[in-house]
């Protein structure tokens, strides 16, 4: 993978107060997202588990801090995208953070970390295999522990793509890209994409507020 050159120290946070011109362009995204525009938005966590072992959910559970529940049950089945340019706008701009923190409530407070994977496909790329590989990854990442939300645009006409993880630490995540589906993954991305490169952030929510701090790292 290719690390992000984007070493932006300052955490940044996201405005909440747009006109209506904005809001109702938002609306419209926002409903082609959860009307399956994005090929995946999936809040990961015991609400939406299925077809899963009783001892796999046991496993998940255990990854969770209290501050981690709230944003599954109340925050991220509301998480979305707020411009269809996502593939070219910052991780900042691209989705309705301060609505999800605010969703936590003001006296939450944590960190987690994020990871974002911008990628454009060859056009003789093989998009079925791509998909099977990667949806096997992340049911892996899954059964490792840590993964909170996982958000996967569409290609755009120019085959670019934008794919996004939050996950409950950043050691969570490390641990994720050892495991054996993963690293089988990872390898065609020689075969799959012309270019791609690999971004991470911290997310932090302070008691007292109700906004997030992104912070590339």
């Amino acid at each position: 993978m290719i690390s992000n050159n984007n070493n932006q120290q300052q955490s940044v946070s996201v405005p909440t107060n747009v006109n209506q011109d904005a809001r109702d362009i938002e609306q419209a995204i926002v409903a082609q997202d959860l009307q399956g525009r994005s090929i995946l938005n999936d809040t990961v966590g015991p609400s939406g588990w299925t077809n899963e072992s009783p001892e796999d959910l046991a496993n998940f559970i255990k990854s969770l801090r209290p501050v981690d529940k709230i944003l599954l049950d109340k925050a991220l089945p509301h998480f979305h995208v707020v411009t269809d340019d996502y593939v070219h706008v910052s991780i900042v701009d691209t989705f309705n953070w301060n609505e999800t923190a605010q969703r936590l409530g003001k006296d939450a407070e944590g960190e987690w970390f994020i990871v974002a994977f911008r990628s454009v496909r060859k056009a003789d790329a093989d998009s079925q295999l791509l998909y099977q590989a990667d949806a096997r990854a992340q049911q892996e990442a899954v059964h490792s522990g840590g993964l909170l939300k996982y958000w996967y645009g569409d290609l755009n006409e120019h085959r670019e793509c934008l794919a996004m993880c939050i996950w409950v630490d950043r050691e969570y995540a490390l641990k994720a890209t050892r495991k054996p589906l993963h690293l089988k993954a990872a390898k065609l991305a020689s075969q799959m994409y012309e270019s791609y490169q690999l971004e991470r952030y911290s997310l932090v929510k302070r008691a007292g507020e109700e906004v997030f701090h992104i912070k590339a790292l």
